[in-house]
């Protein structure tokens, strides 16, 4: 009797140390961490001419238009060189407005700005500083330089591209491969 309650007491010791000893705390991962997208009401982009008179060009979401907002449409004159600044901005607050511009400066190996010119003839040269040029210094697009050509009209999209598994600037206009769309915007463009 006595040799039975130590075979049942050791049954019960083996029992709990198999069960103690269950993986699923080590099959457990520590929770994703989620890279919320950013909200993107605004994109402007400012053009400054050569003698330092600056346009600022504002596209704004539907979602987030007024009753009194109008189509933008940039203006440049032939022949002349423009400095170009690109920024992104979340509005939905308006309590609360935000730079996303900031954002995108501070992940910039993450991010990438892509220009699709249809009609006009643009010569778009990409003159980021060290704060928009990614650690493979690749220029992401935030400042750029647009000469304008022969009078012409139609538009520009711009892309801003997120996580991109390649960025190409063999074209200065842009090109990339995998990533997801933050923001897609095209203005009416006329040259004269």
């Amino acid at each position: 009797m006595i040799k039975s309650i130590k075979y049942l007491l050791l049954i019960s010791i083996l029992s709990l140390s198999f069960t103690a000893c269950s993986d699923d705390d080590n099959n457990k991962k520590d929770p994703e961490v989620i890279n919320e997208e950013e909200v993107i009401t605004d994109v402007t982009l400012t053009f400054t001419d050569q003698d330092g008179n600056a346009e600022t060009y504002t596209y704004t979401n539907p979602l987030y238009r007024t009753d009194d907002y109008t189509e933008p449409t940039i203006q440049l004159t032939s022949g002349k060189t423009y400095q170009v600044a690109a920024n992104f901005y979340n509005n939905s607050d308006p309590n609360d407005p935000e730079v996303v511009t900031d954002e995108i400066k501070e992940e910039k190996d993450d991010h990438f700005l892509e220009y699709a010119f249809v009609g006009p003839n643009v010569d778009l040269t990409r003159t980021d500083g060290n704060v928009s040029t990614d650690s493979n210094g690749i220029k992401i697009g935030l400042s750029t330089q647009w000469v304008a050509g022969d009078a012409s009209n139609g538009t520009v999209q711009v892309t801003l591209i997120h996580q991109p598994s390649a960025k190409d600037t063999s074209n200065p206009n842009g090109d990339h491969t995998g990533g997801e769309t933050d923001a897609q915007v095209k203005y009416n463009l006329v040259i004269e």
